[in-house]
């Protein structure tokens, strides 16, 4: 997942469209979680300087694992929008080197801070009895 900046300067474009799919070993912090693969990843690099460039980008990727409250079986598809600075000689961007952006930071950066630390199979989940451990979505269960 490359971005050469020097092919779109010598395209004689300022802008340039992209399009990846990806397939990150990640490890996702959820009970029985893991990641749908590839991830797709669609922007936009626009050139901001000699050796910088601004990325705008859609990272579409879906999780399964197991419900936070009921521990049944889930699956959530996010679509996280990026807007990052890419820079050869700032610190607090993502790298420039030699003309070329690696998006594979950038992509499982956003990831890791998308997956909510409560993975619900549905917002209205009701969650087990804690003291029989009934699942409460399929009914109330003989507990007083």
């Amino acid at each position: 997942m490359i971005i050469d900046l020097r092919k779109i300067i010598g395209r004689g474009k300022e802008e340039e469209t992209f399009f990846f799919e990806y397939s990150p070993e990640l490890d996702i912090d959820l009970p029985n979680g893991e990641l749908v693969l590839p991830v797709k990843i669609n922007g936009t690099a626009r050139i901001t300087g000699r050796h910088s460039a601004f990325i705008e980008c859609e990272i579409a990727f879906t999780v399964k694992g197991s419900c936070t409250r009921c521990l049944r079986p889930a699956e959530k598809t996010f679509l996280e929008c990026v807007a990052e600075d890419c820079n050869e000689n700032d610190e607090n961007a993502y790298p420039v080197v030699n003309d070329r952006i690696d998006l594979t930071d950038i992509v499982n950066d956003k990831i890791l801070t998308s997956i909510p630390v409560s993975f619900l199979c549905d917002e209205n989940c009701k969650g087990l009895c804690p003291k029989c451990g009934a699942n409460l979505n399929d009914g109330d269960c003989k507990c007083k």
